[in-house]
């Protein structure tokens, strides 16, 4: 019995170990511990218990089996004893004998039962219950005449045993026969020792004893629970002197934790400490390399976004980043700010005589000039092409008209030499002094910029500075320009003309090219010469260009003909916006489901050529969506054809003034004719705008030229959502 529970036991403990611990470790593996440490901790812990479980398992068998045969040499040595004080109850009709017997037995507890049955093993001879009689006890057991058969064997050197389940669980019986053994005899006289004598072995009954080892079971029981609770206790003392060690072990690598998170977050000033060991003085290591590195990157972008490249100034967005910032100081500091608007004078002159490379030149020269004259606290900046902000700190009006006097001194001085020439540049300042925090950059910057173009109406080379007087006409006029270009875009009310290109050549798309013209409020239109400068000055012609694409598509979408091209002017500041205007196309083309070659881009070549570096990563992406680009005025500055060979165009747009006066001028027929050949040689379609006359398309024809387009072919017309655009009227009117 006992050795069934205990191999139950270690069935029970078998079933835990194959099952429930693999799901339990694979659960633990699976769920990610927070950390290192409490993974290491955890793995501890799970092997701690298996070992622990190792070692009660073998501590419960090893304890099981040294009782059992304790308890089987105990077994054997009561049924020799009893089958000794068995003889006289068979062999003598006085029972007092087993009374001492039983006496005998009260002693010993562990003595549960003793029955002494006849040979025959069916008739009680005499029996003993340590715990009385119970009613039937006598009848209850019978040997089976099999287990009779084997008790009944004599021929061995030793008793038959049998073994039997108790009525109870803790009971152990055990039966074997009862032997009397005799020598035959020929006479007391005739006996001799030398001579075996044949023994004769008889059975005279059974003995079945029944041993309680109640007592051993609970000891050992007591024994392998508080041995499991002292390795338990241990096992837990352990782990914690582990999860000690571990957490000191590890933490020079918890230390990387708290940088790491600051990196994640985007920090880049943060320094990784090297110590502990040398794995981690390494991984310490890596990561200030790591983190200096995205630190220069992170430096190096930054610059980027917000500094000119050409005269590392800082660009438009970050000044006016700066200018909100100062105007917040002012409010919680009070005091004044003065707002400088600079605009070089006759800076196209230059720029058309010598070239775009001579006007980079002067920008950079009079960028640098600016630098040294302002403090190093003042911020400067580059505006526009040829325009430039500076804010002065904590100066008062009488401060302001000083430093904008010795500006214009500063540049009278300044002598710019170009192609053995030496030009004289000159500047017009606008100044604001504010002091009102309730004025936004945008406010400050408007009233600079009013002041600026009241000091050009006053012949140039000067600075005026603003005042907020209500007959200042120029401010009055700004400000409605502004606002009313604010509330059109607003309203979305830009409205779309078009002019079709007349084909020359081979070439069979059907293109329009988008114009615009904007309500005045009073039934007129106005074309873009009226408001775009406006619009440029304050840094509206970003949105104007999204609002254009946006109702170009519309209209597409509206046409019944799905092989209409439209050509679309673009203007430097849609290059400068913060929403790049390649994801604004996938929206727009991905909103009206519109082919993204039905879009023909047209950027103005003084833009491609000096803003190359800005300009033309986001040409090629948008060229990869699938849309066209054009240069437009392409021979205004004389510019190299060189940078076409990479900037990523498919038309050239040959400059206005090559093309009016084009039969009357022979020059501008040789650069027209040039600009051809280099275009057709580089792959590209040519366009010639404002043609004039039948002469002049004839030569342009002759010329090679793609396209011709012009108010002598077709006038602007007006787009009308769900009406195809009339081309029948530049079509065939060459022949």
């Amino acid at each position: 019995m006992l050795r069934e529970w205990l191999n139950r036991a270690s069935e029970h403990l078998n079933t835990l170990s194959d099952r429930v611990l693999p799901s339990f470790c694979v659960h633990l593996v699976k769920r990610s511990p927070t950390s290192l440490a409490s993974r290491i901790l955890a793995l501890q812990i799970l092997w701690a218990l298996l070992f622990g479980m190792l070692i009660i398992s073998v501590l419960w068998w090893g304890s099981s089996r040294v009782i059992e045969g304790s308890f089987e040499r105990q077994a054997e040595g009561w049924i020799n004893k009893l089958d000794e004080l068995a003889t006289p109850l068979y062999t003598s009709e006085d029972k007092s004998y087993f009374h001492e017997t039983v006496d005998y037995l009260r002693n010993f507890p562990e003595v549960a039962s003793v029955q002494y049955y006849t040979a025959q093993g069916d008739e009680m001879v005499a029996e003993y219950y340590r715990n009385g009689d119970p009613e039937g006890k006598q009848t209850a057991f019978r040997h089976s005449s099999k287990e009779l058969a084997e008790l009944m064997i004599t021929d061995r050197d030793s008793k038959p045993q049998l073994l039997h389940n108790g009525d109870a669980s803790s009971i152990f019986h055990i039966s074997e026969p009862i032997w009397i053994k005799s020598v035959a005899s020929n006479g007391m006289f005739d006996f001799s020792l030398d001579e075996p004598e044949e023994e004769t072995i008889k059975v005279i009954g059974v003995l079945r004893v029944g041993l309680d080892y109640s007592r051993y079971q609970r000891d050992l029981e007591s024994m392998v629970l508080w041995g499991s609770a002292l390795i338990i206790f241990l096992l837990v003392i352990a782990a914690y002197i582990g999860r000690i060690l571990i957490r000191w072990a590890l933490r020079p690598l918890r230390q990387l934790e708290e940088p790491l998170n600051r990196l994640a977050n985007g920090e880049t000033d943060v320094e990784v400490v090297s110590s502990g060991d040398r794995e981690i003085v390494q991984i310490a290591k890596v990561l200030n390399t790591t983190i200096g590195a995205l630190r220069e990157h992170d430096e190096t972008l930054r610059r980027m976004a917000n500094h000119d490249p050409l005269t590392g100034l800082i660009n438009r967005n970050y000044f006016q980043e700066q200018l909100e910032l100062e105007l917040k100081r002012i409010g919680r500091d009070g005091g004044s700010s003065a707002l400088f608007f600079i605009d070089l004078d006759r800076f196209k002159f230059i720029n058309d005589t010598y070239g775009h490379a001579a006007g980079d030149r002067l920008l950079v020269a009079v960028s640098n000039l600016l630098k040294h004259r302002m403090r190093e606290g003042d911020l400067i900046g580059r505006f526009g092409g040829d325009e430039f902000v500076a804010l002065v700190h904590r100066v008062d009006r009488k401060q302001a008209g000083e430093v904008a006097a010795d500006l214009i001194r500063l540049m009278q001085e300044f002598k710019f030499h170009e192609a053995g020439d030496t030009l004289h540049i000159q500047f017009s300042v606008g100044v604001t002094v504010f002091d009102n925090a309730l004025l936004t950059a945008h406010d400050v910057l408007l009233q600079a910029d009013a002041a600026v173009h009241e000091a050009k109406n006053y012949g140039r080379n000067c600075f005026q500075i603003y005042e907020s007087s209500e007959d200042n006409k120029v401010i009055a006029h700004d400000y409605g320009w502004h606002e009313r270009i604010t509330r059109v875009l607003e309203e979305q009310s830009l409205i779309l003309y078009y002019q079709p290109l007349m084909t020359l050549g081979d070439a069979v798309e059907r293109v329009c090219e988008v114009l615009l013209r904007m309500p005045d409020g009073k039934q007129n239109l106005l074309i873009p010469a009226a408001f775009f400068p406006a619009a440029e000055r304050f840094g509206l012609m970003a949105e104007v260009d999204r609002q254009v694409i946006r109702k170009a598509a519309q209209w597409l979408t509206s046409l019944s003909e799905k092989d209409v091209v439209l050509s679309i002017n673009l203007s430097f500041q849609s290059f400068e916006e913060k929403q790049q205007l390649d994801e604004y196309l996938v929206e727009i083309f991905s909103e009206f489901d519109i082919n993204p070659r039905q879009f023909i881009f047209e950027i103005d070549e003084a833009v491609a050529v000096r803003h190359s570096e800005k300009v033309r990563p986001l040409m090629e992406k948008i060229n990869n969506l699938g849309c066209q680009f054009a240069v437009d005025n392409f021979g205004a500055g004389y510019a190299s054809f060189n940078y076409l060979k990479h900037c990523p165009v498919h038309r050239l747009n040959i400059d206005r003034m090559l093309i009016e006066n084009l039969a009357q001028e022979p020059v501008h027929q040789i650069i027209v004719r040039a600009i051809v050949e280099a275009a057709h040689a580089l792959g590209k379609q040519t366009v010639a705008k404002y043609v004039q006359d039948d002469l002049s398309l004839r030569l342009l024809k002759q010329f090679g030229v793609d396209y011709a387009q012009g108010n002598f072919l077709c006038e602007a017309l007006p787009v009308k959502e769900k009406s195809s655009p009339e081309l029948s009227v530049v079509r065939g009117g060459l022949s």
